[in-house]
């Protein structure tokens, strides 16, 4: 769990689920897991669209002059 102040003065802590910071969804959804990075979260769904993005197509071939 992630903990943040919630106030200066009260010093009362808040509690919540860590969620990706790309699509918004919490941890264990859907069997869903989080990588934490300096202050951000990717769940195992986005780093696959990223993989996709990255490796899954050909690069277009350079236009001849």
């Amino acid at each position: 769990m992630i903990f943040r102040r919630k106030g200066k003065k009260s010093g009362e802590v808040k509690r919540h689920k860590p969620q990706c910071s790309f699509c918004g969804k919490a941890q264990g959804q859907g069997g869903r897991r989080l990588i934490a990075g300096s202050g951000v979260f990717i769940c195992s769904e986005c780093i696959s669209l990223a993989n996709e993005i990255l490796w899954g197509h050909n690069p277009p071939a350079p236009a001849s002059s």
